[in-house]
């Protein structure tokens, strides 16, 4: 049995014989049709197509909420996951930098003098929680795909809550950093957790338009913090003999533990590992359908999480290493994220304390839009890479005006207001990642965790060198190493999107789409091949015969 003639040519002579068994296997989908749904010639493709991200993936529809041309079982289905895991990911993102945010609101409402903080405690104790992070970001790697997420994202909740409770009681500085690097160490599973459901209940391009509003609570959290600060000082400052910022740590653990519970009933896992009280078999069987058209690994064949193919392929990959400098440029690009706009109002000494802890809910309260704009322009124009591109020079007016810094006061509120465009990018980064590794779970669990510590624990150490408590409220350093870090990541996304779409045209026969250049003496089958691999599907599978050496395969196809 000859080889079928319609196999591409090139990838005869360059793939070997377990290569091409598997992408001839790969022909016949789990029922046994046949995947070949389209035959493109590249012959006459427009310069233009290199910037359609989504070019090589089949009938990838307009943007709308509920995807162009969505069933009314999928619209249906899609309405129930955005109404609890997208709500839940809000409120549990906004307890998250709800409670790390209080701590810059808490030190200019009277934590400093209470527990006696000098020099740089502040910043030391703040990074004492990215500590905690990057340790208990390790096990992640490996309980993704092997665990019930639902239930250890309830666990880490819980103990979160309860860190931020008891922050109430630290009474120094060794306390207080004890205290935040506990409460670090178990926010960390909330932010890889969630973008694992995300990237396994909804497609590439509805994902981003949807962790946009996740994103929300990010800001919230930061916004909110300071309102917050604000109404408990002037309300509950001294009664029963606590301090205000006291109050505030109670009053945020007990929200949190709520919000702990509620994610354990609304959290579902994944379509492949379903632990869920509100979606039906059918939705479930749905979920993995689409998630299987979309081309994503069920983890159903998960290898060892030590197998040395994986780690092999990961770190000789490109992107393991430019999306993980990305991810670098991107968690340092930030310029207000060390409380730095509260500081530089504290500085002036024109303020109550108050007023400092309302206007610091401005900056955030504009992140929400410039969020929104970055990652709905993301989906509807399908240009994931370039509003990354787009959100990072945005932030780079803001940097550029701080690092100068002898501007007018006016200049400097513009700064800090325009500041959040920085962080609107996460929501389109992150769930990129996914996408790129949607192939192999196995890898994309350890990839996409790496690429999480590795940013986060650069944000440590470079905040700890440029964002010093005491250089404020100038931070030139910090300014200045915040916009050639978002310059870094918008080149890797430029880089990156190279090879990116190098991969999507190799992988375009398993998306349905088989590719052939006319002018090159490529051709797609005729009508009569055609016909008969439909009434023939073994014949490109079973009975397929390859000898050993290429030329005895090319031979085979030239008859």
């Amino acid at each position: 049995m000859k080889l079928p003639k319609w196999f591409p040519q090139e990838r005869i002579v360059e793939e070997t014989e377990e290569e091409i068994k598997s992408a001839l296997v790969y022909l016949k989908d789990e029922h046994g049709e046949f995947r070949v749904k389209e035959y493109r010639d590249e012959v006459n493709r427009p310069w233009w197509k290199f910037f359609d991200e989504y070019e090589y993936r089949k009938n990838v529809p307009r943007w709308s909420w509920f995807g162009e041309g969505a069933s009314a079982a999928e619209r249906k289905l899609l309405l129930k996951l955005d109404a609890h895991i997208i709500i839940y990911c809000v409120m549990g993102y906004w307890c998250k930098f709800f409670d790390s945010a209080n701590l810059t609101n808490a030190y200019v409402s009277g934590m400093k003098e209470d527990v006696g903080m000098k020099g740089n405690d502040l910043i030391d104790a703040s990074l004492m929680s990215g500590v905690g992070n990057v340790i208990f970001c390790l096990p992640i790697m490996y309980i993704l795909p092997r665990f019930p997420t639902t239930y250890v994202l309830f666990v880490s909740e819980f103990l979160w809550s309860l860190c931020t409770l008891l922050t109430f009681t630290v009474s120094n500085p060794s306390s207080l950093k004890a205290a935040r690097f506990f409460l670090g160490s178990f926010e960390t599973f909330y932010f890889p957790i969630v973008h694992h459901t995300l990237s396994n209940f909804y497609k590439p391009s509805e994902i981003s338009s949807r962790a946009s509003i996740f994103y929300c609570g990010q800001y919230l959290g930061i916004l909110t913090s300071g309102l917050l600060q604000s109404s408990i000082y002037e309300h509950l400052n001294g009664v029963n003999g606590l301090a205000g910022w006291k109050w505030m740590f109670i009053i945020d653990g007990i929200i949190s533990f709520a919000v702990a519970f509620i994610g354990l009933f609304l959290m579902p896992g994944t379509p492949f590992k379903c632990y869920s009280l509100w979606l039906t078999d059918d939705d479930i069987k749905l979920c993995r359908r689409r998630m299987r058209s979309n081309g994503t690994d069920d983890g159903s064949n998960l290898k060892s999480f030590l197998d040395w193919d994986t780690w092999k392929r990961m770190f000789t990959s490109w992107h393991f290493w430019i999306l993980s400098l990305g991810g670098i440029g991107g968690y340092n690009a930030n310029a207000s994220s060390q409380g730095q706009f509260a500081l530089w109002l504290d500085s002036l000494g024109e303020y109550s304390v108050a007023k400092v802890n309302n206007y610091t809910a401005i900056p955030p309260a504009l992140g929400l839009a410039y969020v929104i704009i970055t990652c709905f322009a993301a989906d509807i124009f399908q240009k994931r890479f370039g509003m990354i591109g787009f959100a990072q020079s945005m932030n780079l007016v803001s940097c550029v005006i701080l690092a100068v810094w002898d501007v007018p006061k006016a200049a400097k509120w513009f700064a800090y207001y325009w500041g959040y465009w920085s962080w609107s990018q996460s929501s389109v980064f992150y769930p990129l990642v996914n996408d790129i590794l949607r192939h192999d779970a196995n890898l994309k669990s350890i990839e996409f965790m790496l690429n999480y510590i590795i940013g986060l624990q650069s944000y440590i150490w470079i905040s700890k060198l440029v964002w010093e408590t005491v250089d404020a409220p100038k931070f030139q350093k910090g300014f200045i190493t915040a916009a050639s870090m978002g310059m870094l990541e918008a080149f890797c996304m430029l880089l990156g999107y190279f090879y990116f779409k190098r991969d999507e045209r190799k992988r375009a026969l398993e998306q349905g789409i088989y590719l052939y250049n006319s002018g090159k003496g490529e051709y797609p089958p005729n009508d009569s091949r055609e016909a008969e691999l439909g009434s023939d599907k073994q014949s490109y599978d079973v009975k397929l015969e390859i000898k050993a050496d290429s030329n005895s395969i090319q031979d085979q196809n030239s008859d």
